[in-house]
């Protein structure tokens, strides 16, 4: 079990005995009182109820999750590096996370199929902040679209994996089902095609999970492989069983926080590229 699993679990133990204080949260969202379903009793969190009905928000510090590394929040780079760097990662430099978000989605299927978790993440100057939006069943999946779509108009730059293919446009086709308004982001910095340009002919994919590998050096362990999350989710609603869902929420939990790694190898390079001296078995 990986750290980070294991710091979940011990948050689910901790939350189920009632020694978690309440989530961390911003002002403009009201938790209202509400009966545990299910996920709530591993994940702490509250439920968001708006115009288009409720969802659930489980919400945490990253320095809560994995030790605070030295260079969060940070893109620095030397100048003669910068200048070489591709415009929208130059801009990463000299803007840092200011106005950005990390996005990623879990639905039930590549077209046409609900979307039932949002994990996002940005920088608050001090910590990241991780959001996960959850639809408890598929009703809930338009208040999730709604208290999504409206978050994300709260900043200039979304930065997805591959989210310029799937993500975001994934997200628009919900909320225009739902009537739900999105205006696209002004900027979107997808990492998959700087990670391609960078790695192509290195590794031998350039799957998240894979590029995860060689910039962090850490294999996942605890997670779900994607193909078998939209099955987990429709057992969850049909069935319950909330226990089974924690790998999936660990699963999109990763993903976000990887983002935030590739984004630095990419902008850094050279020692903090994480592929220097390693081996031609390691790059299989």
């Amino acid at each position: 079990m990986s750290k980070l699993a294991e710091v979940l679990a011990r948050l689910a133990e901790s939350r189920v005995r009632g020694e978690m204080g309440s989530p961390v949260v911003t002002p403009e969202f009201d938790y209202g009182p509400y009966e545990p379903l299910g996920v709530e009793l591993f994940l702490p969190g509250g439920v968001l109820e708006g115009p288009r009905g409720r969802c659930y928000l489980h919400e945490r510090l990253r320095s809560d999750i994995e030790p605070r590394e030295r260079g969060w929040g940070q893109y620095d780079a030397p100048a003669w590096r910068v200048s070489a760097l591709h415009p929208e990662l130059a801009e990463r430099v000299e803007r840092g996370l200011d106005g950005a978000v990390f996005l990623d989605l879990e639905t039930c299927g590549l077209s046409n199929a609900p979307v039932f978790l949002a994990g996002t993440m940005h920088w608050n100057g001090s910590d990241y902040v991780v959001r996960q939006y959850f639809a408890r069943d598929y009703s809930e999946e338009p208040a999730l679209v709604d208290e999504l779509t409206r978050f994300l108009a709260g900043f200039e730059t979304v930065i997805t994996y591959n989210g310029k293919s799937y993500d975001v446009p994934f997200l628009g086709d919900r909320a225009a089902l739902h009537h739900v308004p999105f205006a696209r982001p002004q900027r979107h910095l997808d990492l998959v095609h700087h990670a391609r340009r960078r790695w192509s002919g290195v590794l031998p994919n350039c799957r998240l999970v894979t590029v995860e590998w060689h910039v962090r050096h850490q294999r996942r362990v605890g997670d779900v492989p994607g193909s078998e999350v939209p099955d987990l989710y429709h057992d969850f609603v049909k069935y319950g069983a909330p226990h089974r869902l924690i790998p999936v929420f660990h699963h999109n939990l990763l993903d976000v926080i990887t983002m935030d790694e590739i984004l630095r190898a990419l902008v850094r390079g050279g020692e903090d590229d994480g592929l220097e001296g390693m081996s031609a078995g390691e790059l299989q």
